[in-house]
């Protein structure tokens, strides 16, 4: 279990990334947000939101993306270190 977890935290920071490069495809958009969201790191109002904004302007929805993906980073990177202390 927490070997899948770890992949997948890994496959959201590349395609993190790969949307901060806009480089990303609307395919690897589309798995970002489902990964966030079958992860827990959004809600279900939120995916709706952001999967309907991925069909409209590419800049904006970037944008919330690489937020939120930042969020989600951070948010990893402190229970982490809580969970070792």
């Amino acid at each position: 279990m927490e070997q899948n977890t770890l992949q997948t935290d890994r496959r959201i920071k590349f395609l993190l990334y790969k949307i901060k490069n806009d480089t990303a495809t609307k395919e690897e958009r589309n798995e970002y947000l489902d990964l966030l969201f079958q992860g827990g790191y959004i809600n279900k109002l939120e995916f709706d939101k952001y999967k309907k904004e991925l069909n409209g302007e590419k800049s904006a929805i970037g944008e919330a993306l690489v937020g939120i993906g930042l969020a989600v980073l951070v948010g990893t990177l402190i229970a982490k270190l809580f969970e070792k202390e």
